[in-house]
């Protein structure tokens, strides 16, 4: 037999081992809670699978496995243990990047759709919530209190996956910070333990989840600080085409001077939609909570610097504001995101924008391709967050954080699509750093691209990564969320 021969033979042989064990796997979760456990054919799998806003997470587990409690989760954790399956654990499914929350049928994917409860604290400081929680619902429930969470902007993605992916950044970040909204975070150990996790108890756990991603543990709740905002001015507004120079500039000082007027805020989405124009439009949504109806800090964005000329900003609540959306994507919709940072500087944005658009223009005639290049002004009080695990602090700032984000239909244009962004990319780098403003280290993982995970960790600095690393040894000696996850950026490959 030939060397070639033999490796493939091992290779079917271990294809049917690991097989055998995710058929066992789903047995077992089904023999104990039939009534929680999916399998491909049914309403619930197909709603669990295509939860997500991308279809390229769409993966098609063996099973997938609802847990209604904590013992649940306990349950599931123990018997991929024995079975030695790999698993996903899906909160919002808000990141695109394929495998992060999800997985194939090699393996089993826990969905946190049912840990959907929400209680106040008597003096409404607090709130704890289910892993399943998105933002949409507790923006609204907490509307009823006269109080609102340091989340995302919009957007119907997880709260506990935006605080394992850096903590969420939003409008009030500008205000109260990054990586502050928890004050306490449940999960189950690999060894099955729930413990709490908080500056109190396991605080050195606390400072890896916050930006650690799935390395550590299952989270199943978490009592979030709550914010003393009932109501604020908040709007989606265009400035239409053809206002780059003066768009650019009011981000750049916004992200110089935004600090003097903590109460606003501001994020650019500059939009292309190749099928409707060839025109980039110039969007953004603005926010200020402080009181009467004139926005100060915002006077960049408004006439007769910049004037508005689709949208208005009216006063709103967030729960109000957040579900009004529409989030359901067109059925099948490909997407990513991506990452770059650069010095707070309006030719540093330009050279960001202008490479990211020039380069992209050979995309026009993907079937449903439209983007976004997110422009985010950042102010010190933004990343003056407490110690945290990305190492972010007041010298990141001020900066201008970006986010890509591309959707096209079909998967036959991935590779092409990809493939554009990969080259815009190494050009917006190599010409932002020939120039002396970029890129910045700071990552944010959250918003990354699959291709970033390997210089995610590094970014957080060596020191912080050792931590990370040593922490993961403690919590998860026997590396179960390193190897049975095989999904997102694992600190012990860093």
């Amino acid at each position: 037999m030939s060397l070639k021969a033999s490796v493939l033979g091992v290779a079917a042989f271990l294809s049917v081992v690991s097989s055998a064990a995710v058929d066992d796997g789903c047995k077992a979760l089904s023999s104990k809670y039939p009534d929680r456990t999916f399998f491909p054919g049914s309403e619930r799998y197909k709603f669990e699978n295509e939860y997500s806003w991308t279809s390229t997470t769409y993966l098609g587990p063996s099973c997938i496995f609802a847990p209604q409690c904590t013992e649940d989760v306990q349950f599931a954790l123990r018997t991929f243990q024995e079975h030695q399956v790999q698993f996903a654990i899906r909160c919002g499914g808000a990141m695109p990047i394929d495998n992060a929350a999800n997985i194939g049928p090699e393996g089993i994917m826990m969905a946190m759709t049912n840990l959907s409860s929400m209680a106040i604290s008597d003096d409404r400081q607090t709130v704890k919530i289910g892993a399943g929680v998105t933002w949409p619902p507790l923006y609204g429930y907490l509307d009823e209190f006269g109080v609102t969470a340091n989340g995302i902007r919009s957007g119907d993605g997880g709260v506990v996956g935006a605080i394992l992916g850096g903590g969420p950044f939003g409008f009030m970040a500008y205000e109260y910070g990054m990586s502050n909204i928890a004050a306490s975070l449940d999960c189950v150990l690999a060894d099955g333990r729930l413990v709490t996790a908080s500056a109190d108890e396991h605080p050195d756990l606390f400072w890896a989840l916050v930006g650690g991603g799935n390395n550590y543990c299952i989270v199943t709740e978490a009592t979030l600080n709550t914010i003393p905002i009932s109501s604020a001015l908040i709007g989606t507004v265009s400035w239409g085409p053809g206002v780059s120079e003066q768009y650019i500039k009011s981000v750049e000082q916004f992200a110089l001077h935004g600090a003097q007027y903590p109460k606003a805020s501001f994020e650019g989405q500059t939009r292309w939609v190749p099928s409707r124009s060839p025109d980039i439009s110039f969007d953004g949504y603005l926010w200020y909570s402080g009181e009467g109806d004139v926005p100060l800090g915002l006077e960049n964005f408004t006439a007769p610097v910049l004037p508005i000329t689709r949208g208005n900003i009216t006063r709103t609540t967030m729960g109000q504001w957040s579900n009004e959306f529409n989030y359901a994507p067109p059925l099948g919709t490909r997407a990513i995101f991506h990452w770059l940072t650069s010095a707070a500087n309006a030719t540093a944005a330009r050279i960001a924008f202008d490479t990211y658009y020039e380069t992209i223009a050979s995309l026009a005639d993907v079937e449903g391709f439209s983007t976004a290049f997110s422009m985010l002004p950042i102010t010190p009080i933004v990343t003056a967050a407490p110690n945290n695990a990305m190492g972010l602090g007041k010298d990141d700032s001020p900066a201008i954080w970006y986010v890509e984000s591309p959707l096209w239909s079909n998967p036959e244009d991935d590779e092409r699509v990809l493939g554009v962004h990969a080259e815009a990319n190494a050009k917006i780098r190599e010409r932002l750093s020939a120039a002396g403003l970029g890129p910045l280290p700071f990552m944010y993982l959250s918003d990354i691209q699959k291709s970033q995970i390997p210089e995610t960790y590094p970014a957080y600095g060596a020191r912080n990564l050792r931590k990370l690393k040593a922490i993961r040894d403690k919590y998860d000696p026997k590396r179960v969320f390193t190897e049975l996850v095989p999904g997102g950026a694992k600190v012990a490959l860093a």
